[in-house]
């Protein structure tokens, strides 16, 4: 039984940033208007798609990249009226739209994660070679957005960081990735009788358009972690290279 669905940006797929960015190369007549009618089509096919999901189990839905709300780290949760259909079916206990970063506990497992973006300007800002070692990086510093706001957009706060981790998480999440991946990580102090309180379970979830999957992890145990594919994977998408 699955007792809550994160759903970790990637709401309106590749739809949502290519329309934003056709509207700031085109401006107000620059031919968006494409873009535009694809995203309200995703917004209708995501609400159909979360009113029979939170008929099952409860989902929370966070924002993304280019989607509608703010740029800056910690985004706002998307407004719930994107989703009339969802909130009628299910109503707000089993569906939410949710913060990023986002935390919850789920019968006393603590999960912590973000949309992705973090993770996206370590690898464009520093020597590691995959997500899951960006996102490793991020649980070492306790920080869910290191680069933040040098070269990661963030909102100013004063006396307080909502980015710094404050109890380390049993699962720690990224969403929008190529590829499913996920290590586990043990804690650095002992003294905890349950396994599940050793350590933390690292996970980079895929973007459903390159790998359609959900990360399933066990409530019970978090180190065991079951990965179900809906369909085939998608080319991926090559390494980023510096011009000469």
């Amino acid at each position: 039984e699955v007792r809550l669905l994160v759903v970790c940006g990637g709401t309106l797929g590749e739809t949502a940033s290519a329309s934003s960015s056709g509207a700031s190369r085109g401006g107000a007549g620059g031919g968006s208007g494409g873009g535009v009618g694809q995203g309200a089509s995703a917004l209708r096919g995501a609400d159909a798609l979360f009113a029979r999901l939170a008929g099952a189990t409860r989902v929370h839905v966070m924002p993304g990249y280019g989607e509608p709300t703010n740029l800056s780290m910690p985004q706002m949760p998307l407004h719930p009226h994107l989703f009339p259909r969802a909130r009628a079916a299910a109503g707000r206990s089993r569906f939410r739209c949710v913060s990023n970063p986002y935390g919850a506990t789920v019968e006393g497992l603590q999960i912590l994660g973000h949309s992705g973006q973090p993770v996206q300007d370590l690898l464009r800002c520093t020597r590691h070679t995959s997500p899951l070692h960006a996102l490793d990086a991020c649980l070492h510093a306790m920080h869910l957005a290191p680069t933040a706001p040098d070269t990661l957009p963030a909102q100013p706060f004063h006396g307080m960081d909502p980015l710094v981790v404050n109890s380390v998480p049993h699962v720690l999440f990224s969403g929008g990735h190529d590829r499913a991946a996920w290590r586990w990580k043990p804690a650095t102090a002992t003294g905890s009788s349950s396994p599940e309180e050793r350590g933390t379970m690292c996970i980079c979830v895929p973007a459903f358009t390159s790998q359609p999957a959900v990360v399933l992890v066990n409530l019970d145990e978090p180190r065991q972690v079951h990965v179900q594919q809906f369909g085939e994977l998608a080319p991926e998408r090559p390494a980023a290279t510096a011009a000469a």
